[in-house]
């Protein structure tokens, strides 16, 4: 005897599966599970390599961001005085210099803040020194220009002499990497070394800036600085006794001179006459 078939209730071409609210519950479940996972690993040990990789790369966009600054500040720059230029010299858009680089119109140059005895190892003494030039246009604006340096420094004895203490030479190159800019001072911050150490806190300083088109500007100052300890200031010269020279009697004036001396047998000689 054949049994009946269980009777279902489905429409024809429906799937039996999981009903609805069951399938979300699944997605939600699962969603948990990867959060929970992604937290378990947070809260483990930190990614070091990507703690580093992160923070190379907020460097490189900072390092990025201050280029493009720096480049569209020396644009302008560019752009001001290329104007200006055009303005002084008509007839040339850009007066070439040596090596065909345009003239800066410069009008001076100054030993700025800053210029003086530098101490390192705070003992006793500046181990060296540093010089700031600052070049300045004609509105007295601080500009940075490609130039080379000399500088000059003297002692100042108490008598009052310069003795030449050191002389420098500082090359276009070098000079371009000391550029600083600030809110108190800009210019070229140039450090130096003592060729010889000062015995004196008096210095004169004299500075000259060539530009590559040839033009020189020039500037001084004296400063104070701390002799090293151990260097004592050398002997003074004995003074020299000042000899006055030997009197000469002056010659007697001509209506000075006493009458000549005629001889009684010369004035009672008669005249010899002529033949």
């Amino acid at each position: 005897m054949q049994q009946d078939e269980p009777h279902t209730s489905r429409a024809p071409g429906r799937r039996i599966g999981a009903p609805p609210r069951l399938r979300l519950f699944h997605c939600l479940l699962l969603t948990a599970s990867c959060q929970l996972a992604a937290g378990c690993r947070g809260l483990g040990k930190p990614d070091t390599q990507y703690d580093l990789l992160t923070a190379e790369l907020r460097t490189r966009e900072r390092e990025l961001m201050e280029c493009r600054a720096e480049r569209d500040h020396l644009r302008l720059l560019g752009q001001a005085y290329q104007r200006q230029l055009q303005y002084q010299y008509p007839a040339a858009t850009c007066p070439p210099g040596e090596g065909g680089a345009p003239s800066l119109p410069l009008k001076e140059i100054s030993l700025g803040t800053g210029t003086g005895g530098v101490d390192d190892d705070r003992q006793p003494g500046d181990e060296s020194l540093m010089v700031v030039v600052v070049p300045r246009d004609a509105d007295g604006t601080a500009v940075k220009v490609p130039a080379r340096v000399t500088v000059l420094a003297y002692e100042i004895t108490p008598e009052g002499l310069k003795t030449p203490l050191g002389k420098w030479e500082v090359s276009p190159d070098q000079l371009r990497k000391t550029w600083r800019s600030g809110l108190l001072s800009s210019g070229y911050f140039v450090p130096l070394q003592w060729e010889r150490p000062p015995t004196t806190a008096r210095m004169r300083l004299a500075a000259r800036l060539t530009t590559l088109d040839g033009r020189d500007y020039e500037a001084d100052k004296d400063v104070t600085v701390r002799p090293l300890a151990g260097i004592a200031p050398p002997p003074a010269a004995p003074a020299t006794p000042i000899v006055p020279p030997p009197s000469v009697p002056e010659s007697p004036r001509v209506d000075e001179l006493p009458p000549p001396m005629v001889s009684p047998a010369a004035r009672l000689k008669p005249p010899t006459p002529l033949s």
